[in-house]
């Protein structure tokens, strides 16, 4: 299994951490089937609209986010999930400073 080169973290959340400048993200697994992603967004920070091969699994670890999908906002606190599905462009956009996991 190929993981980041960064030591486990006690929390999924605290594998990446904030910036202002811009959203940063950490990837915590990548076997060669599967990746997951650790997203840390400020309040107001976005991930622009795109569309990806396969479908995801978006996971709220802390905060808030709206996610839009076909012009459907969806509104995922922490502990939600939405599925993105592939081939459909998404936006995701921080409420309030927030963390998300995408698994792909």
């Amino acid at each position: 299994m190929n993981t980041s080169a960064q030591e486990p973290t006690t929390r999924l959340a605290d594998a990446t951490a904030y910036d202002a400048a811009k959203f940063q993200s950490t990837m915590v697994l990548n076997n060669g089937s599967a990746k997951a992603i650790v997203f840390a967004l400020k309040a107001g920070q976005d991930v622009p609209p795109h569309s990806s091969p396969a479908d995801a699994l978006f996971t709220v670890l802390e905060g808030e986010a709206t996610v839009t999908i076909k012009d459907v906002l969806h509104h995922v606190a922490a502990g939600g999930y939405i599925i993105l599905p592939m081939a459909i462009d998404h936006h995701i956009k921080a409420v309030s400073d927030m963390k998300f996991m995408l698994v792909k």
